[in-house]
């Protein structure tokens, strides 16, 4: 049955208020698991987002529920799961409900290494994540691991295959992204790293950096 606004606002409500009684009695009435609110967030994305363990658990078992509806940001119940960094649920999601690691765009591991989550990291690569997935103006799961300071997710990612020389759609690399925000212990051990493997000083920036607020 399709549901209504006032419906699907109760679901909304009961999925980030972890109230598992409403939404049992919401589907027993026929309301799809995979409703969405009025900014097209699907109730597990928000039970998720909001920590409601009871209603996310509810929904997983759900033989109906969609684990790879996205809302209209492109973000997946998986995404959200990788960048809030909790790891037992990422497994859940892959390994039992087979949630779609790879996509077009912002992946799990984009979102993992904005939030410098390196245990979720190694997971998303272990089942085959692409390490050099380009978001689409060209960010690198590495580029967002700079930027958080995670300096062992850096090295891990540089260690199965990120790699370097990679720019985004500005023409910063991975070593820019460390400069522009002011990350310079990163930069001098990416510079090192790039010197090393191509036998020469990194070049620089495509185009200057932006100017540093003071």
């Amino acid at each position: 049955m399709a549901q209504t606004a006032a419906q699907a606002e109760d679901f909304a409500k009961a999925a980030k208020f972890d109230d598992i009684s409403e939404v049992k009695s919401l589907i027993a009435k026929g309301i799809s698991p995979n409703t969405v609110d009025s900014k097209g967030n699907s109730m597990l994305v928000l039970a998720i987002k909001d920590k409601s363990t009871g209603v996310t658990e509810l929904l997983l078992q759900n033989r109906n529920i969609d684990v790879d509806l996205s809302n209209k940001y492109g973000e997946t119940p998986l995404m959200m799961a990788s960048f809030e960094g909790n790891l037992p649920l990422v497994k859940t999601l892959v390994l039992q409900n087979k949630a779609r690691i790879d996509h077009i765009g912002w992946t799990p591991l984009h979102y993992a290494c904005t939030k410098g989550n390196l245990d979720v990291a190694k997971f998303l690569v272990a089942n085959g994540a692409i390490v050099d997935s380009n978001a689409l103006n060209g960010t690198t799961p590495l580029m967002m691991a700079v930027q958080s300071g995670n300096e062992e997710l850096v090295r891990y990612l540089l260690d199965n295959g990120a790699d370097l020389r990679i720019r985004n759609t500005q023409g910063f690399s991975a070593i820019d992204i460390a400069e522009i925000y002011e990350k310079p212990w990163i930069a001098d051990g990416l510079k090192s790293r790039w010197q090393k493997l191509y036998k020469q000083p990194y070049p620089g920036p495509l185009k200057p950096l932006p100017a540093k607020s003071s």
